[in-house]
Formats: C-alpha cells, sequence, structure tokens
C-alpha cells in the first residue's frame, strides 16, 4: 500500500495479538504507524475518500480484537510523541505513554499525574475514556484537546466543552485525539515519587500482571466494586477456554496462552448474566471489543 504524504511505517498482515496486551486477535490487513499528526490526518482522508474501513488504536491496553481480523487500515498512534515540557504545564500528542508522562512529572515536581504512573496505555486513550485510578483521573489535569473531527476537520475543545464521566468523555467513538495540554500543581518532588512508587506497589500486589490481560474489565457499579460482585458470584479462578477470571483480581480476565475472543466474550456474557441474577446488577464493560469489518 502507498499513500501519498505517508512516510511512517506500513506493514500487511500483522497479528493483532502484537497490538494488544491481551494477546488475542486475529490478522490485520493493514497496520500504519504515522510519524505525525499530518499523516494522520491524511490517512483518514485517504481512507474516507476510498471507503476503506479505518480506526485508531494505542497501546492496545483496553481492547479486545476479533479472532476474524480486521480490513482495511488500523492505525497505531504510538510514534506521535513529541511533548513541550514548560513550568507546570505539558503539551503531549496522543501516542505518548502516559505511565512516562506520570513519571516525568514527578521528576519535576509537578502534582497532578500520580494515579497514572502504573496505567499502560497513551495520553490519547487515556482522555478518550477518562482514565483513572487511586481517587485521580485524567480530566483533573487536562487543559485542552486537538482532535481529529468525523468530518476531517482539527478542532480544539477546552476543558469545560468536553462532558467527562466515569470512564467516558463525549469525544468517544466521534474524534480522534491529536494532541493535549495538562496542567499541573507545583510539589515536593520526593513526596511526588514516593506516592508514584506506594500506587506501583498497590497495583503489583492486587493485579495479575503475570499473564496477558487487558486492565480491568468491567466498570464498578454506583457504590460498588465490579470485582467484589464478581467474586461473590463464585467467578474468581473459573473460565472459558483460554480465557480465566483471575485468581488473584476477579475484575480481571487473563490470558492463560491460547485465549481466542470468543472465549473472552463468552465468558463476560456469562459473568454479566449470573452477577444480574443473583444481585439485580447489570455490570457494563469497561474494555472496548472491536467488531470485525
Amino acid at each position: 500500500m502507498q499513500i501519498n504524504g505517508i512516510k511512517g511505517r506500513i506493514e500487511q498482515n500483522v497479528s493483532l495479538r502484537t497490538l494488544s496486551t491481551w494477546k488475542i486477535g486475529g490478522i490485520a490487513e493493514w497496520v500504519i504507524w504515522p510519524k505525525d499528526s499530518d499523516e494522520l490526518e491524511t490517512l483518514w482522508c485517504w481512507a474516507h475518500e476510498n471507503q476503506i474501513p479505518i480506526r485508531l488504536i494505542g497501546r492496545g491496553s483496553n481492547l479486545l480484537f476479533p479472532d476474524e481480523g480486521l480490513k482495511g487500515i488500523t492505525v497505531v498512534s504510538t510514534a506521535l510523541n513529541r511533548e513541550i515540557w514548560k513550568e507546570c504545564s505539558l503539551k503531549a500528542e496522543a501516542g505518548c505513554s502516559l505511565a512516562r508522562l506520570a513519571q516525568e512529572a514527578g521528576e519535576r515536581g509537578m502534582n497532578g499525574l500520580e494515579f497514572a504512573r502504573g496505567i499502560p496505555g497513551t495520553l490519547g486513550g487515556a482522555i478518550v475514556m477518562n482514565a483513572g485510578a487511586h481517587g485521580g483521573e485524567i480530566q483533573n489535569v487536562l487543559r485542552s484537546v486537538k482532535v481529529l473531527t468525523e468530518d476531517g476537520g482539527v478542532r480544539t475543545f477546552d476543558k469545560k466543552e468536553i462532558a467527562f464521566g466515569y470512564r467516558e468523555c463525549s469525544l468517544q467513538g466521534k474524534a480522534w485525539i491529536l494532541e493535549a495540554k495538562l496542567q499541573f500543581e507545583p510539589g515536593n518532588k520526593e513526596e511526588i515519587k514516593r506516592q508514584m512508587a506506594e500506587n506501583l506497589e498497590k497495583r503489583r500486589a492486587a493485579q495479575p500482571s503475570e499473564l496477558p490481560n487487558a486492565g480491568s474489565v468491567f466498570r464498578n457499579p454506583p457504590g460498588d466494586s465490579a470485582g467484589r460482585l464478581i467474586e461473590q458470584a463464585g467467578w474468581k479462578g473459573k473460565g472459558i477456554g483460554g480465557a480465566q477470571v483471575s485468581p488473584k483480581h476477579a475484575n480481571f480476565i487473563v490470558n492463560l496462552g491460547n485465549a481466542t475472543a470468543q472465549d473472552v466474550l463468552a465468558l463476560i456474557e456469562a459473568i454479566q448474566n449470573d452477577v444480574l441474577a443473583k444481585f439485580g446488577v447489570r455490570l457494563q464493560t469497561e474494555v472496548h471489543y472491536i467488531s470485525p469489518v
């Protein structure tokens, strides 16, 4: 595939397992790593002009790819990683590692991203799903976002123009994040680093990092914990095919080595139905399944 103006890496017939922290999925017809935002815009326009399916992903840390694979173009944002640091502020492209930005903010004595030190996704993905942990959320430090809209235009939104909720925002499914500006508070460098180290240790102790997973599978229902409900329903350690509810944390589904997307989807549905029957709560997924095209 040759597209004028694209200098980034282009590969054909790529295993989606290599693009997902769950290590699940079939073959992507084309995968492109654009070098900058201009190339991202070029790709979007070219695909729509030629009626080719296209979707944007980051590090694949919150996604379930289909066993059937994906037709068209899968765009990976990780090469969009330019950043400009100023006094208590940052302008960064969507593909920047959120965890690394958190570490850098801490090294600079900037408060606000301590919660994100162990989150494996990109800045763009974090904004789209309003990522959070340990009482913090990305919306708390966001100042503005530059996006590629559904009609192919580029627009900048101030934070006040975006509606945020629990693991969601109004840009979800409506725009591609290009870059964002974050605002921090000055803080004590050693205290920030101590807090990040404590958050990392909590994650390591509670989460099954030894096996492929996509983080928390379900959103916590109001006033409760999805993990608690799943464990109370008796699902901890149980599985379907190669997918298993982690014995370490019931809101994680791990890939034992040969899990398929259908294994995961069947397990998710079984858990949802059982928790609804036993507790009257319909669990909503936090992870996103990308349907085959």
